[in-house]
């Protein structure tokens, strides 16, 4: 049996199914994840590196390194019931800035702390003003990274790419609570440095320093959504329709699918629920930081892979169940007795193989379950006998739906090899004799350039060009197509194994095979039913036979007995009536009457 290469089209087809399957991995957990306002920063400005002439070297920024890593005055908590360690006071109040904690578990906002790490983008600003701190605030948030650098031989440390956002709101006379927006860091982690500013003055002492970088669960989906309106339309656009154009795709595709394959992977809805829930694992572990970049640059990808997710669903629906089928073998037994008497050779059948099969039209099919012999199947003969070829059948009884006959004297019961798909990647390929460039008959120095020129080509030739170009190229094209619509390159970098993956591939073909009775087994066995039967009915009639004769004998010597008991009493009555024995009355059959005259 050959292998199969796949064609263009099916090659594409699997690229797309299994990208999908790669992006479901690393989407599907923020798929679902409740859409966020997109950052804003309102007066934000990048600050420019600046040398001054004469060798003087100025740290670049408006603001110096030294500055930027002192926080703010910390109130004194005064034990456990003390105020938050984010407090900080105001002329006639104070203010306390908290977030919100990236866990399930958490829905209340936290304190910040101190340089602590944060992941959202949002902080809860909880003011109470009286008097002249009412009024409006800016909350000022310098970015920056901490680098350094050697000038005239002195190591110099500065806050590098130095970015400026500012954020208003408005403290209420009494307590009120305002939502801080920050700009989204999705790539690395950012130093922050913050305070509030008053009529353009910065207010003494309320100063913060923590650490930035978005969680992309957190982070917009797009564009903004600030109303259930927002997130309905964004839902209805990027998911809901998307969803399902996917899964009339998917039952379309199901359909084809097993038109193929007969029959699908004989897995149940519980085996793809899991295979689900480790692809939301796995994308819940290894996804997280690309997920944003998804729903930034191609949010309806999202909807398009959920409603992919029904195509395994949709082929388990439609999968068949197996019927079992039992192939039998008679083995010989010699010294047996015919129904005449007659040494000859007996059979006995003992149950072989048990088989998993499905008959579909003219064919009898033994798949195995499984993805991948599904997809063997689809581009590969799947192992299967056709009806036209039994030659001995009978219905089954029990667990058993089929019996099949195997001729006696065939080695095995059963040769059945699935459709399968073999990973057998190369960099060279069997090239003809004929087709190689012969080496050049001559020695010598003269002789090398063209000796050289055919090894080369020989080399060139035993190449395997194709799977080199397919995984190369099409790795490259996949990776920058990838890149350029999803602007990801952790995920460009999955998908360009994909190419080689498919190509590594062949699909060979599936066997079933068995050997038949010889073409007159079934009239032999109803020969010998037949034999069976007459020797059943003679033996029958011999013993009816031989039970009437024995009941004929007994009544024969029955009535010889009454004969003899007749005659005996005849003889005593003419006895007693001629006064003794005569031999003229003696009426024994076997002896000549007496007393008769003779003639003479």
């Amino acid at each position: 049996m050959g292998g199969h290469a796949l064609s263009g089209g099916d090659r594409a087809a699997v690229a797309a199914v299994s990208v999908a399957v790669v992006l479901v991995a690393v989407t599907v957990a923020g798929a679902f994840a409740m859409p966020a306002s997109a950052a804003v920063a309102d007066g934000h400005y990048q600050a420019s590196n600046e040398t001054t002439e004469g060798g003087n070297w100025t740290a670049p920024g408006p603001f110096g390194i030294d500055e930027l890593r002192t926080g703010g005055k910390q109130i004194s908590s005064g034990g456990s019931q003390g105020p938050p360690e984010s407090t900080r006071m105001l002329p006639t109040g104070g203010v306390v800035l908290k977030y919100l904690p990236l866990n399930p578990a958490q829905s209340s906002y936290q304190p910040l702390g101190r340089n602590q790490a944060l992941k959202t983008d949002y902080l809860l600003a909880y003011t109470s003003a009286f008097g002249e701190s009412v009024g409006d605030y800016e909350f000022v948030v310098v970015f920056w990274q901490e680098r350094s650098t050697e000038v005239n031989g002195t190591q110099q440390t500065y806050a590098a790419n130095q970015t400026v956002q500012r954020i208003g709101f408005e403290a209420d006379n009494g307590y009120s609570a305002s939502k801080l927006q920050l700009q989204s860091h999705f790539d690395k982690q950012w130093q922050a440095t913050a305070w509030l500013e008053k009529d353009g003055e910065r207010v003494e002492g309320a100063r913060w320093r923590f650490a930035h970088q978005t969680n992309p669960l957190t982070a917009s989906p797009a564009y903004p959504t600030n109303s259930k309106g927002d997130l309905w339309r964004w839902g209805t656009l990027n998911l809901i329709i998307p969803a399902i154009c996917g899964i009339m795709f998917s039952g379309a595709s199901a359909k084809h699918v097993l038109s193929r394959t007969i029959v699908g992977t004989l897995k149940g809805v519980s085996y793809w629920a899991g295979v689900v829930v480790v692809l939301i694992g796995i994308a819940a572990i290894l996804g997280t930081w690309q997920t944003s970049i998804i729903l930034a640059n191609a949010p309806i990808a999202v909807g398009i892979l959920i409603g992919l997710l029904a195509l395994p669903v949709m082929l388990s629906i439609r999968d068949s169940d197996l019927s079992k089928a039992g192939f039998f073998q008679r083995k010989l037994r010699q010294g047996a007795i015919s129904p005449s008497g007659e040494e000859t050779v007996g059979t006995r059948r003992v149950p072989n193989k048990i088989k998993s099969v499905y008959r579909h039209g003219e064919q009898l099919y033994a798949p195995v379950s499984g993805l991948r012999p599904m997809l063997a199947r689809y581009w590969a003969d799947p192992a299967r006998i056709p009806t036209e070829d039994w030659k001995s059948y009978d219905s089954g009884e029990g667990d058993l739906d089929q019996l099949f006959e195997i001729d006696p004297e065939s080695e095995k019961v059963v040769r059945h090899k699935p459709a399968r798909l073999k990973f057998a990647p190369s960099l060279t390929k069997e090239v003809a004799d004929e087709d190689l460039t012969d080496p050049p008959e001559a020695d010598g120095i003269a002789a090398l350039p063209a000796a050289i020129s055919a090894t080369v080509s020989n080399w060139v030739t035993r190449r395997n060009w194709r799977f080199i170009g397919i995984a190369l190229g099409g790795g490259a094209a996949v990776y920058l197509s990838t890149v350029a619509t999803l602007g990801s390159s952790i995920i460009g970098l999955g998908l360009a194994t994909l190419p080689a993956l498919i190509e590594g591939h062949e699909a060979r073909d599936g066997t079933l095979e068995v050997d038949w009775g010889p073409s007159h087994w079934n009239d032999v066995q109803a020969q010998v039913q037949t034999e069976r039967h007459e020797y059943e009915e003679r033996q029958t009639f011999d013993q009816v036979l031989e039970a009437v004769t024995e009941l004929e004998w007994s009544e024969h010597e029955k009535g010889q007995q009454i004969v003899d008991r007749v005659r005996t009493e005849i003889q005593k009555a003419l006895d007693d009536e001629h006064g003794g024995n005569s031999p003229s009355t003696n009426l024994s059959p076997s002896s000549p009457q007496q007393g008769v005259d003779a003639d003479d």
